[in-house]
Order: structure tokens, then sequence, then C-alpha cells
């Protein structure tokens, strides 16, 4: 995991927590809540799955339901209007509670949509209704923004219903995603990259990350994909890539200009209506 050092220094610190709260007996202490900044596109789901795999084995939150965490975001409802999103926040909890009273967890509440209206009426009825359920869930609240101005009113909003601990998560730069490509996508094959191939993707994604609808681990893992894809569906000889091999996805390639432009890689979903019994 790239660009998060700043949550892997929570993990640390969460882990002593956990053992002076078992060695003293001091049952009742929780962990704050958390406010994530983050990039689009910068692995939320990947941070949250890892997140709550680490608190689940180390026993620091209790979990019940079908589900380890769930993402939900609510959509902005202006001042006035029937804020029906805590209804459907509610029917959310429900459902993945399973056959148990009440969901415990994670919840990360995405809150893009109400980054300049934290003061308003129906933001402060979202955060009170967290409030009262926080004793069972740990709330995390992820913000696509690096506005110092933003960030500090949403911290402002969320700490007057709840404690709550700020968290950057940097998105990684080019060779760190070049090393996630080459670690993910080829070596655990044994295949490796010439040196010039790594230059040669290094300057694409390069290219990729300047673009307009650069997505982050989604575009990132879609070309890793299709590299993958045009290697097997070739004259395979060797785990030596060169970089005539990857030609096509050369900064200059008609697949770059095509993956700069896409507009597919600008949507990213959070989406709490999937089938979680699977």
């Amino acid at each position: 995991m790239q660009g998060v050092e700043e949550l892997k220094d929570i993990v640390v610190r969460l882990q002593k927590f956990q053992q002076n709260k078992v060695r003293y007996n001091i049952a009742d202490a929780r962990p704050p809540n958390f406010l994530w900044l983050v990039k689009r596109g910068g692995g939320i789901t990947t941070c949250l799955n890892a997140f709550s795999e680490y608190l689940y084995a180390a026993k620091i939150i209790e979990f019940t339901g079908i589900i380890k965490y769930f993402e939900f975001t609510p959509s902005y409802t202006a001042p006035g209007a029937y804020f029906s999103e805590l209804v459907r926040l509610n029917n959310t909890l429900t459902e993945i509670a399973g056959h148990h009273r009440y969901f415990k967890g994670i919840a990360c509440i995405i809150i893009d949509e109400w980054l300049e209206h934290v003061n308003e009426m129906n933001f402060k009825n979202l955060l009170d209704f967290i409030e009262n359920v926080n004793e069972r869930m740990l709330v995390i609240f992820c913000a696509h923004t690096n506005k110092k101005r933003v960030v500090e009113n949403i911290e402002s909003a969320i700490i007057s219903y709840m404690r709550s601990e700020t968290v950057t998560l940097r998105f990684p730069n080019t060779n760190e995603l070049v090393e996630y490509i080459e670690n993910k996508y080829f070596r655990q094959y044994d295949f490796f990259l010439a040196k010039d191939t790594k230059t040669l993707l290094t300057e694409s994604v390069d290219e990729i990350v300047a673009g307009k609808y650069f997505n982050g681990y989604k575009t990132v893992k879609q070309l890793a994909k299709d590299i993958i894809y045009s290697l097997l569906a070739s004259e395979l000889n060797s785990y030596e890539i060169s970089a005539d091999m990857l030609r096509d996805f050369s900064k200059e390639s008609a697949y770059i200009k095509r993956i700069k432009t896409s507009e597919g890689n600008k949507r990213i979903g959070f989406n709490v209506n999937e089938d979680y019994s699977k």
C-alpha cells in the first residue's frame, strides 16, 4: 500500500492502544472516528478493506453483520427539503445487520457533496444521526479535497458532534505506481521488466496521470490488465518484458491517448445497493 504513511502510523498507535487497554483493563475505551482526506481514485476501498481486517484481527472494535464495512454517499439536499438520505442510511444499517440486532463495524461516509455545506441543518442532522449510532460503529468520513479552508470547516463540524482524527492519504507518485504494476501484475508470475521497458511504462503512466479523466488506481489497474492481455495474446517466449513488446502502450500510442480522454475513467462508485450476500 503506497502513499498511506499516516494510516500506517494510526495502525501502530491502535496496536499500542489495544495492548494498554487490555493490560490496564479499560474495557470501555474506544478509538476516535476519522476524517480521511484523499485524492479521487486513491484506493479508498483498498484501504478500508485492509483497515477493517486489521481492526477485526486485533479485536480493536466489535464486528457484527454481513460485512465489516460499508461505503455510503449521502446526496446533497438543500435546506428546507425533505432529507431522505437519513432514511436511506438507516435502511442500509438495517439491511447489513443481517440476523443481528445492529450492524457493528466501520461506516465510511463519503461527504464530497457536502464540502461547501457543512454548516447547513441537513448536514448537522446527518452528524446528529451518526452520533446516535456511533457507539456501535467506527465512522470514517471521507473527503476528496485538499483545500485548507474546506478541511478546517469539515473538522470543526464533525468534532462538534463526536471525536475525530484527520488522516491524509497521499496518492502515490508515478514511480510508486509503476512499482505497484510491476509487483502486482508481473513479478507474481515471474515476469520482469527490462530497464528500457520500465522507462516506457513510467512515461506512459505520467501521461495518463496528467489526463483530465485519470481515476487513480482504477485507471492504473485497467492499464496493467490490458498490458497483461496483450502480452498473453502475443508470441511470448520469455519472462523478460522488453520495451518493444509494450510499444502499443507507449506515451504516444493510440491506447494512451484513448485512455486519457475516456470519460469512463472519471466515474467512481460507492454503491450501498449491491448484494452483500455474495
